[in-house]
């Protein structure tokens, strides 16, 4: 319901005060209705080609928990991406999403994950 909603009052900024584009920054892409930190870096990186952070989904959350990439466990996807920003090159930060999402939907599931075929299986803290 809410989808709609944001989407009719984002294309009014977006026309009014952008002129039909998007904004060129996170910080002003984050106050579009709607827009939360995963969207505005993905945004950034496919619209500016610009890696300004990670996109960080549940995915990628609960990917990185589980294989112990923060260094304690984070309770939400921008506590996530603050703590991977901090440890993961930045020459990696766009990449990373883009594995991890289709790993996610596929192998590394939230309930019942597929550690039997998982080639990361004997590096994964989770599948012990």
């Amino acid at each position: 319901q809410n989808k709609v909603k944001y989407i009719k009052q984002t294309t009014a900024i977006l026309k009014q005060q952008y002129g039909g584009d998007i904004p060129g920054t996170v910080e002003e892409l984050v106050k579009l209705p709607g827009v939360g930190p995963k969207m505005a870096h993905l945004a950034m990186h496919i619209a500016w080609n610009r890696v300004c952070g990670i996109s960080v989904d549940t995915h990628v959350h609960r990917i990185t928990n589980r294989l112990k990439w923060v260094k304690k466990e984070t309770r939400s996807p921008e506590e996530t991406r603050l703590a991977l920003e901090d440890w993961l090159p930045r020459d990696l930060w766009k990449e990373i999403n883009w594995l991890l999402v289709g790993f996610g939907q596929q192998t590394c599931l939230p309930v019942n994950p597929r550690c039997g075929e998982c080639l990361n299986r004997d590096s994964c803290p989770a599948a012990r």
